[in-house]
Parts: C-alpha cells; sequence; structure tokens
C-alpha cells in the first residue's frame, strides 16, 4: 500500500512555537473549477494542514492510505483511531471548531474565506481572534468574511475592533472601521466609544484608511443617532 509523508513545521509567534503537520493532496473541484474538497494522495500537487499529528494520520487512513511521520514523532494508533471514530454529539462543535479552525490557514483563499464564514456560524467566542486576524488579508473575498462573521457578535467585539484601530497593518485598520460600520447600524452604543478612537484615524498616514475613517465617522455617527 502507498505510504504518504506527513511533514512537520514548526511555527514561530513571538515567544511561542506551534507545530503543524503537512499531507500531500489531492484538490476535487466543482463544475466551476474552484476548489471543492482537498483529499490525501501521494501524487497529489495541493497541500491540506493539521494542527495535531493524530489528525494527519487519520486523515491519511481516511483517504485510503498508510504514512510515514516526520523524523523523530511518534503518534498513538489509539489516537489515530480516536480521530477516525464517529464523534459524539456533544463532541461535534469542538470537532467543527478545530476542522474550521485548521482550513483557515489553507493556501486556498476560496477554503478560507468559507472556512471564515463556517466559524460564524458556531458563533463561539474562541473565534473572535482569528477573525480578526483575518482582517488584515490581502484577499477581499477572506476580509469580507471576516467582517461580516464580526458583525454577527455586534457590541461584544467592539472593544477588540478598537484596539485594533492601531494595528500597524494598514489593512486591517481600514478592514476595522468598515466593521464599525456595519456594526453601528445594529448596535446601541454610546457614539464616543466608537467615534472617538475612529476621528483618531482621520490623520492616519494610509490616505486610503484615513478617507474611510472620514466617511465612517459621519456614517457611524448618523447610524447611532437615528437609533436614540
Amino acid at each position: 500500500m502507498q505510504k504518504i509523508t506527513i511533514k512537520k513545521k514548526i511555527i514561530k509567534n513571538n515567544d511561542s512555537e506551534q507545530a503543524l503537520y503537512y499531507v500531500r493532496a489531492l484538490s476535487l473541484k466543482n463544475s466551476d473549477n474552484k476548489v471543492k474538497l482537498l483529499v490525501p494522495h501521494p501524487n497529489g500537487n495541493d497541500v491540506m494542514e493539521f494542527s495535531t499529528l493524530a489528525e494527519a494520520a487519520a486523515a491519511i487512513r481516511k483517504a485510503g492510505f498508510e504514512y510515514n511521520l516526520p523524523e523523530g514523532e511518534t503518534v498513538e494508533e489509539d489516537n489515530v483511531n480516536k480521530e477516525i471514530e464517529q464523534p459524539q454529539k456533544s463532541d461535534l462543535e469542538k470537532l467543527l471548531f478545530n476542522k474550521f479552525k485548521s482550513e483557515t490557514k489553507n493556501m486556498n483563499p476560496s477554503i478560507v474565506a468559507a472556512s471564515v464564514t463556517a466559524l460564524s456560524y458556531l458563533n463561539t467566542n474562541d473565534s473572535i481572534d482569528i477573525f480578526i486576524e483575518k482582517l488584515g488579508e490581502e484577499n477581499e473575498k477572506i476580509r469580507n468574511s471576516a467582517i461580516e462573521a464580526l458583525t454577527n457578535y455586534q457590541g461584544s467585539v467592539i472593544d477588540k475592533l478598537i484596539d485594533s484601530l492601531t494595528n500597524p497593518n494598514w489593512i486591517t485598520r481600514n478592514s476595522v472601521i468598515s466593521c464599525l460600520v456595519k456594526i453601528s447600524e445594529f448596535t446601541d452604543v454610546e457614539p464616543e466609544k466608537i467615534l472617538v478612537p475612529l476621528i483618531n484615524r482621520i490623520e492616519d498616514e494610509n490616505p486610503i484608511v484615513q478617507a474611510n475613517a472620514i466617511l465612517a465617522s459621519g456614517k457611524i455617527y448618523n447610524n447611532l443617532i437615528k437609533r436614540q
């Protein structure tokens, strides 16, 4: 039986490290030639990413292949089998969250955007930081999915969005402004809470952010006043 080699990569984030596991895969496409599903395959030209070694091994098993582990790595067969077993209903949300979260790192923008939207359906606060991170993506489809997802949380995410108005990434700052505009259409909040930090962006170093901040300040004020 053919084997698929699982590759390991260490991602460094500030003072922490995270291990990610990669598996070669084939992309199954729909009639519009868009990726519909990734399936582990030794001759695949695409890549699937997993947060645990057991998940990667289980996915390969489900596809009908065996696996080669990264050098120096071991995995308990019981853990692999658990990943393959049918989950209990109480575990479904956790399973879906982990799967969707993993796919937000996919190399295909459409997969990432779909995963962001799918995470929003779970309505868990654990997804908020993921959505805010995706506000800085260069791909517009991903950004829009993150904005829509955060809008659903309304007032509960305003503080985090305001903090992100000073993010060094101008795309993030610009997306945050757009997100605050949408939230202001549905949420009762003191105008000063949003408008004061937003007005500071009117002097943003990036002209796109600056123009968006000017328009947003007027629109948010109008939205909030109409709701009083």
